[in-house]
């Protein structure tokens, strides 16, 4: 019953910001801020021990960064082009794909009761990657080369993932046992900032979806699903635990499409950042529907 309120919460603030999108565009300023309080509360349930936990397998944060940049571009460049999508649609998909991970995943991470800081750790890594296999692969499927503000994406990685979570952490220290006063609220707070966030990033692109397409539909649900779907099967086939399979799921299927919306409209056009902008609002619906299935694991 918990869930069905929290869903129930999630469409119809996302309904909202369609419907009344100048009000919530007028939101947009608290995005950043709102991250930043939820990555700081996440951080409030984390110890140092687990960050060591996970640094003691390396090798986990290694795979999950080579099924991300892998499977989400190649699976984005086959399904455009198994359904038709013209070249600028096409690019826009593959860029997507070939983008990092981005902090969505840690929050959608943080309600599904998975391994917080495996999710960061692979958020991080993919983050310094970026400049690498974004340009490449872009460059192999979509035959042109885009560069990757790599400075930037490290800045707002440190200032939204990295400094609050140590905050929280630190907070966790001070508090002692009275943190566990608090524990139990932090996840309701995640899921209405998550949902609030949806409503203002449909509110942003409403005129965006009103031109969608249900090819373009379909192609970005496709590649978001398989990106999940993939990652929780390969992180079983390699032996990890629900726990680790299913955020790891979380990390290949969610991709930091802001990045990807940024270059499609310098280096492409604004229909090729279609794709980003749709893939937005897919993978944040699907997480956090995803979650509810996912806690039971």
């Amino acid at each position: 019953m918990r869930n069905l309120y929290l869903l129930l919460i999630l469409l119809t603030l996302s309904a909202l910001g369609f419907a009344f999108d100048e009000f919530f565009k007028s939101f947009r300023s608290l995005i950043v801020p709102l991250l930043v309080v939820i990555m700081l509360s996440m951080g409030i349930t984390l110890t140092p021990e687990d960050f060591k936990r996970i640094f003691r397998r390396p090798h986990i944060i290694l795979y999950g960064a080579l099924l991300q940049f892998s499977i989400m571009p190649l699976s984005g460049y086959f399904i455009a082009r198994g359904l038709g999508l013209g070249p600028e649609l096409l690019v826009g998909v593959v860029l997507v794909g070939s983008a990092p991970g981005g902090t969505a995943s840690n929050l959608i991470t943080y309600v599904s009761k998975g391994d917080l800081s495996y999710s960061i750790s692979m958020t991080t890594l993919s983050t310094l990657l970026a400049p690498i296999f974004t340009p490449l692969w872009t460059l192999i499927l979509a035959g042109k080369l885009v560069p990757v503000p790599f400075l930037d994406m490290a800045l707002t990685t440190l200032k939204i993932v990295v400094v609050p979570v140590l905050l929280g952490m630190g907070i966790r220290r001070l508090l002692g046992e009275d943190v566990k006063k608090i524990e139990p609220s932090l996840p309701y707070l995640a899921v209405l900032s998550i949902s609030f966030i949806i409503a203002v990033i449909f509110a942003l692109n409403k005129d965006r979806l009103e031109e969608l397409s249900l090819l373009v539909l379909s192609a970005v649900l496709i590649h978001n699903l398989l990106g999940f779907s993939l990652g929780f099967l390969f992180g079983k086939l390699v032996g990890l635990d629900n726990k680790l399979a299913k955020t790891l799921s979380i990390e290949v299927g969610m991709q930091n499409s802001g990045l990807s919306t940024v270059l499609a409209l310098k280096f492409f056009s604004q229909l090729s950042a279609l794709p980003s902008a749709v893939f937005s609002l897919s993978q944040n619906i699907l997480g956090v529907l995803l979650s509810f299935a996912f806690k039971r694991i």
